[in-house]
């Protein structure tokens, strides 16, 4: 993805960049690099979106979180207006698709809903030898603690 990353600092330089609001220049740079990376060189809607999930959950000021998806709408339109990257309508396309659910992910208190991990776990029977490598069974061993 170091093609879109590259135009960066050139896009930190230009009028367009100049038109943001004073308070989302502040880490533009960093939250959009940190997009670039998570969103890879795989185009599809899955990486947008999981890159957009991943700078809701960096450490900057909320306002800036929930008002990153215009930025980087503001950052492929730069690309796309200067035929730096073609395939920037794309990639802007899906952004816009992606903003509702990435405005609804965020909780009142700022923080971003995640997915449940849930780990593969076998079911264990009571009888069964623990699995810690006591040669006891489950119910002896692990289970009460």
């Amino acid at each position: 993805m170091s093609e879109l990353s590259d135009m960066i600092p050139q896009y930190a330089g230009s009028e367009h960049f100049l038109l943001l609001d004073a308070d989302l220049k502040e880490n533009a740079e960093v939250m959009l690099a940190h997009w670039c990376e998570a969103a890879g060189g795989d185009f599809s809607l899955a990486s947008v979106e999981g890159a957009l999930k991943t700078v809701a959950q960096l450490d900057a000021p909320l306002e800036q979180r929930r008002t990153f998806p215009g930025l980087l709408k503001a950052y492929l339109g730069y690309l796309d207006d200067t035929a730096n990257f073609a395939a920037a309508p794309q990639w802007l396309r899906a952004v816009e698709h992606a903003e509702q659910r990435y405005h609804q992910g965020f909780r009142a208190d700022g923080s971003f809903r995640g997915e449940t991990v849930r780990k593969p776990v076998a079911a264990m029977g009571r009888n069964e030898p623990c699995p810690c490598g006591s040669g006891r069974k489950f119910k002896k061993c692990c289970m009460t603690s």
